[in-house]
């Protein structure tokens, strides 16, 4: 074949495949977002324990599903953590976090003494308007989540944690192994 002849136009097994991906797409995003929503609101297995006792394990879907089922409970979710403006916000990932330009997150309420220790083990972020740490790896925050939005960013609710219940890996440690924020005394 000559090197120097133009390139023949995909054929149409590769149209096809396209068509397909460009098609498949959007029906996954519909097809999680419908099984999320319906399994968030049936009684949820993610909840044990009764009364004040009861922890509901979440992630962003099943808050994004039925955030009021879950207000005044006690749950745990994994995030990507940042800060700015004098608070603490969680969001599902950190291109969650930059495609929404902040909107969309969790607020995390804590004392001044843990945000500050939490400060300390996430790195600094360059070029980001309004926020000055984010969280290197993923955490993990245990707290009461309220429902209601709470600011611009945190839209999502608001979750109350003391610092045994925000897990945040150091900035030089590996993911795998976060600690409870602790209040340096």
């Amino acid at each position: 074949m000559d090197d120097d002849a133009a390139p023949t136009e995909p054929g149409p097994a590769r149209k096809r495949i396209e068509v397909m991906r460009f098609i498949s797409i959007p029906l996954l995003g519909a097809l999680l977002f419908s099984s999320g929503s319906s399994a968030a609101v049936s009684s949820s297995p993610l909840c044990a324990g009764k009364g004040k006792h009861e922890i509901c394990l979440l992630s962003f879907g099943d808050l994004w599903g039925a955030r009021e089922q879950y207000s005044g409970k006690l749950v745990r979710i994994n995030g990507y953590l940042v800060s700015g403006r004098g608070r603490l916000v969680l969001y599902p990932g950190r291109d969650f976090f930059v495609f929404q330009q902040g909107a969309g997150g969790i607020a995390i309420e804590v004392d001044q003494d843990t945000l500050n220790a939490a400060r300390g083990r996430m790195k600094t972020l360059e070029d980001v308007r309004d926020w000055d740490y984010a969280s290197s790896c993923p955490v993990t925050v245990l707290g009461t989540y309220y429902a209601k939005p709470s600011g611009d960013f945190a839209t999502l609710g608001t979750l109350v944690s003391d610092g045994t219940g925000l897990m945040v890996s150091s900035v030089d440690a590996p993911c795998s192994l976060p600690e409870a924020v602790t209040p340096l005394p």
